[in-house]
């Protein structure tokens, strides 16, 4: 049989193979290949080989996850998937849906999938002009995976005696010093299988040319996974303590990076950010380690309120802080967390803090809409939408975050924050309520 290579996109809801690259016994031009031209079959597997088993959110209804995705269109490409007027490979564009995510899970847990296709010829394609039409062409063995979004991505292990964490890092191509990003992921990335930590959503976009060009051009993104979840405190998992066992484990793990990287990083631009059980961890993090980090993002963060203390507000009225959620957040309630932290630390003083707090989460990609034709809603809690889109820029009372007199979106304002600059942050001071 013969073989194929898929095509993976990060996407606002995870990674899905989003192309089949085939080789052809022939060139072929522009024209000449359909959407009806392959027929295509898909598998997702676990681990151990079984199908994945799926169980639809709202009828609750289990159902093998196998079946013929949607074919969107084929045409003549390069080995890598790039369009052209002829070519000898074929690329298959498939639609977005769950027969080609990457990876599977819940709000708790994630785990990476094995995707399997096969790729039948429904319809001839013209042969050469002397020659015969193409046909009877089947492919059912993957050649390999092409992912550009994962371009520069490795991944290790740090060392410590009790919490060994494994990690996914991002290094710029740039010479001498360069900002890092400490991005902490949600609940459901943590585990044992590190790829899920900055795949599981759009982690990539940290590296992607657009945040970088905002973080000065180039900058190292340090993804540590939890092998369980960042609000564990020895006691419960998720509980409402405001404390971890990892804090020190994670400030281990950077600290032995920046030392790994001596020179290349630039330590008065070590910037840290999550998202919901993460953004807990950065509070965390910003309260253990205040004079640390240069700069701090605080997505959906899971940081309740009744532990809000006076040395909680004076650590983080240190650090310049952007905190984003949504008002329909059913998960990490906004009433209960940041609202009230943000507030408490404006009554306090503090400069050096921002809120974009959005109505709903809408779709940004133009791929999915309402039966009205609108942006299509999506789930409360997942604020990370508009945060990996650089889609924040209001403060709480809908005017523009300024730095400096300038008006600045989320990651053009992160990468302007240094320990070395000097001078207070421009915030209103007027919020609207929930």
């Amino acid at each position: 049989m013969l073989r194929y290579k898929t095509y993976t996109e990060m996407t606002d809801f995870g990674p899905y193979i989003t192309k089949l690259i085939l080789e052809l016994p022939e060139r072929v031009r522009a024209g000449e290949l359909t959407d009806t031209t392959f027929h295509v079959y898909a598998e997702c597997r676990e681990a151990d080989g079984s199908v994945v088993i799926r169980t639809e959110r709202k009828s609750g209804r289990k159902a093998l996850l196998k079946g013929y995705p949607k074919v969107l269109r084929a045409y003549p490409c390069t080995s890598d998937g790039v369009r052209c007027a002829a070519g000898d490979f074929a690329a298959i564009d498939l639609q977005e849906e769950y027969l080609n995510k990457r990876v599977a899970g819940d709000l708790l847990a994630s785990r990476w999938l094995e995707n399997f296709y096969r790729i039948t010829q429904l319809h001839d394609i013209p042969g050469p002009l002397d020659g015969n039409a193409v046909n009877g062409l089947v492919y059912d063995t993957c050649a390999g995976d092409i992912c550009p979004q994962l371009s520069g991505w490795k991944d290790s292990v740090s060392v410590h005696p009790e919490h060994p964490l494994h990690y996914g890092y991002f290094t710029p191509a740039a010479d001498g010093r360069s900002p890092l990003v400490v991005w902490l992921h949600g609940a459901g990335e943590g585990g044992d299988d590190i790829r899920v930590a900055y795949t599981g959503n759009k982690v990539t976009a940290i590296s992607s040319p657009d945040i970088q060009g905002k973080l000065g051009g180039a900058a190292w993104v340090l993804v540590p996974q939890c092998p369980t979840v960042w609000m564990d405190d020895g006691i419960e998992k998720l509980g409402r303590s405001n404390r971890s066992i990892y804090t020190e484990p994670v400030k281990r793990l950077i600290d032995q990076f920046i030392s790994q990287h001596k020179n290349q990083i630039d330590e008065n631009r070590i910037y840290i950010g999550g998202l919901s059980n993460g953004g807990f961890m950065t509070i965390r993090m910003l309260i253990d380690y205040p004079d640390f980090f240069a700069g701090a993002i605080a997505a959906c963060a899971a940081f309740y309120q009744e532990n809000i203390t006076g040395d909680v507000l004076q650590n983080l009225k240190k650090v310049p802080l952007w905190f984003v959620h949504c008002k329909k957040d059913t998960i990490v309630p906004p009433i209960e967390t940041s609202v009230p932290l943000y507030r408490k630390l404006k009554e306090d003083g503090a400069e050096q803090v921002h809120f974009t707090l959005f109505d709903r989460i809408l779709d940004l990609s133009g791929k999915y809409k309402e039966p009205d034709g609108q942006p299509k809603e999506s789930f409360g809690h997942g604020v990370w939408i508009h945060v990996y889109n650089d889609d924040c820029a209001a403060e709480l009372d809908n005017t523009r975050v300024m730095d400096h007199g300038i008006p600045v979106t989320l990651w053009e304002w992160l990468g302007c924050q240094s320990k070395e600059q000097e001078g207070p942050f421009a915030i209103s001071e007027t919020a609207s309520p929930l």
